[in-house]
């Protein structure tokens, strides 16, 4: 309990301390912005007639929640391994799926920029089992192009986290 209070802690903290990150380069040119503190955020399609920030991030989030929900393949959490397993009635070894996660709650951390062109990069993913994080690399590759976010008027690379959460029965 204390290792799990210790790593949500962590967690915040880093959060926390990139999103107060800006770095200049040559005074015009900014680093990757996070998307807590961007200027403009950028645009998903279906987001575009929003008009206030405020609003343009929760029509970006909510679109990319709906596009986990319509990407996500659910069914590979019931067959991430599978075993060898002697079959009596036909006499031939079988492969048979096996549950490896334990019951409860889970969650897959994926984090990526939306580039200056509005195209997904640098993909990562965090998540309890490697065929998971794999699923989670293949959605963020099926996001489409958006609209950059802006910071003083130019487009800039903006960090990107998505938890995905899901139960396991």
């Amino acid at each position: 309990m204390k290792k799990n209070l210790l790593f949500l802690f962590a967690v915040v903290i880093t959060g926390f301390c990139n999103s107060q990150e800006i770095v200049e380069k040559d005074k015009k040119e900014y680093a990757d912005v996070p998307f807590a503190i961007i200027e403009e955020v950028p645009v998903f399609p279906g987001c575009e007639k929003v008009s206030l920030q405020r609003e343009k991030k929760g029509c970006l989030n909510s679109m990319m929640q709906k596009h986990i929900v319509e990407n996500f393949n659910l069914n590979i959490v019931s067959c991430l391994e599978e075993k060898e397993v002697y079959n009596e009635e036909k006499k031939i070894y079988e492969k048979r799926c096996v549950n490896v996660l334990s019951r409860g709650k889970k969650r897959i951390y994926l984090q990526f920029k939306i580039g200056k062109t509005g195209e997904i990069e640098d993909i990562f993913a965090r998540a309890p089992h490697p065929k998971l994080k794999e699923e989670a690399i293949r959605i963020a590759k099926l996001l489409p192009q958006m609209k950059p976010g802006l910071q003083k008027g130019k487009p800039v690379r903006v960090g990107y986290t998505l938890p995905i959460t899901f139960n396991v029965e």
